[in-house]
């Protein structure tokens, strides 16, 4: 008995050691740069670039702006908990939680953008093993209803702002089809917001904002998040536009034009409720 027991203390020993050093391999933080790949189809996006077969009429269509806001990213973990992403602030790109993904180059029509382009998110997650991902759309409204012209990066470009009451464009992806060769825009962000006095905006009635869940995304296998603009307008007549209504969809609650879209997105619109599962826009690669 004595010897028995001489030989298992080692081998618990030994397990008890193993056990630690893999918690401390666990405990190292995990660096992440999560790539963001524009695209129309299986085409690659770009500014310049015509593309054809878009739409319910296979219109076509040219970019002139591509860019949005994303915050709140977490992680899976393959019990389904998440894990909240610390995004490290560079002073341009990304502060407190928020990043600006931008995919035009200033080039061809999008000469309303600039050269500075970013196509991805980093930052930190706590180590361990991780099979999706999750993150929102937009601004948080606390932060979304500022000074634009005060702001600091990324919250100080001017083409994403609509004005204090409404806030950041949330997305702002615009082009030009044949049949509206003045443009087609998409503007997505806050509408019908009460104020209680000057630049205090307390509600909105369409925050507009939306999660994206990607199930199975593991950010050690080097997976990127695409954007299929495609996708997105599949559902859309490009080519024409409601009557009395801004050219493309503004996000404006009584525009039909916006109704596929938001579909597309997860959004709800006028009777029709939100429904995640329908988000068409973004998936892994």
């Amino acid at each position: 008995m004595k010897r028995s027991l001489a030989h298992a203390l080692p081998l618990a020993l030994l397990a008890l050691v193993a056990a630690g050093c893999d918690g401390e391999e666990h405990s190292e933080p995990l660096n992440l740069s999560l790539s963001f790949k524009p695209r129309v189809g299986a085409q690659a996006f770009a500014c310049g670039k015509r593309y054809t077969g878009l739409g319910t009429t296979g219109t076509s269509y040219e970019p002139k702006d591509f860019r949005l806001y994303l915050h709140d990213v977490r992680l899976l973990t393959t019990e389904g908990a998440e894990v909240p992403v610390t995004l490290t602030d560079d002073g341009a790109w990304q502060k407190d939680g928020l990043v600006l993904l931008d995919f035009e180059d200033k080039t061809g029509l999008c000469s309303n953008g600039t050269e500075a382009m970013n196509d991805r998110l980093v930052g930190t997650a706590p180590g361990g093993h991780y099979s999706g991902l999750r993150f929102t759309v937009g601004v948080p409204f606390e932060k979304n209803h500022q000074d634009a012209s005060t702001a600091g990066a990324p919250m100080n470009v001017s083409t994403l702002f609509w004005s204090w009451t409404g806030g950041y464009k949330f997305i702002r992806l615009d082009g030009r089809t044949s049949g509206l060769p003045n443009g087609h825009n998409l503007h997505l962000g806050s509408t019908e917001c009460q104020t209680s006095g000057p630049h205090q905006v307390t509600s909105c009635q369409n925050a507009n904002r939306f999660e994206v869940e990607l199930a199975g995304f593991d950010p050690e296998k080097g997976q990127a998040v695409v954007l299929d603009v495609a996708a997105l307008f599949a559902g859309s007549n490009l080519g024409a536009n409601q009557a009395h209504t801004a050219p493309g969809c503004m996000s404006e609650s009584t525009d039909e034009d916006c109704a596929p879209i938001f579909q597309r997105l997860g959004l709800g619109f006028g009777g029709t409720q939100a429904n995640p599962a329908q988000q068409a826009f973004f998936r892994q690669e």
